[in-house]
């Protein structure tokens, strides 16, 4: 009977516990999201490249379907700080952080400018990169 009780305490917390949850940060290139280079991101292009439709909607201030590269940089500039990202809070991204946000091993090295192992703020900031 014990077991039974357990279970069933188990089984209504599972739907808490998994809603209660929040999503990872994910980060791509511009490049990644702008897949035929017309300079606009289609909400195809954004959800392909695994971006949530309510982001891209956030992003998409005039509801014309696609994201310019004014409302990209508008949303980057309020949305670009390496810290959701940076999982151990020591104020740069590891390979592993950034691989597991959506970054390939190659594009970290490329970021990675002083071959130091880590992303800092400020070599975020010269890259083509979107947190979202």
């Amino acid at each position: 009977m014990k077991i039974i009780n357990y279970l069933f305490i188990a089984a209504t917390l599972l739907p808490t516990i998994g809603y209660s949850q929040t999503a990872a940060p994910k980060i791509a290139s511009l490049a990644t999201l702008d897949a035929n280079k017309d300079q606009k991101i289609t909400r195809e292009e954004a959800l392909k490249a695994g971006m949530p439709d309510a982001t891209f909607k956030r992003i998409d201030k005039d509801n014309n379907g696609s994201i310019s590269i004014a409302e990209l940089n508008a949303y980057k500039a309020q949305n670009n700080s390496i810290a959701p990202i940076d999982g151990d809070k020591d104020n740069k991204i590891s390979k592993a952080e950034a691989v597991k946000a959506g970054m390939t091993e190659q594009e970290f090295r490329i970021l990675d400018k002083d071959n130091s192992g880590f992303i800092t703020q400020q070599e975020w900031d010269t890259g083509n990169w979107i947190i979202w």
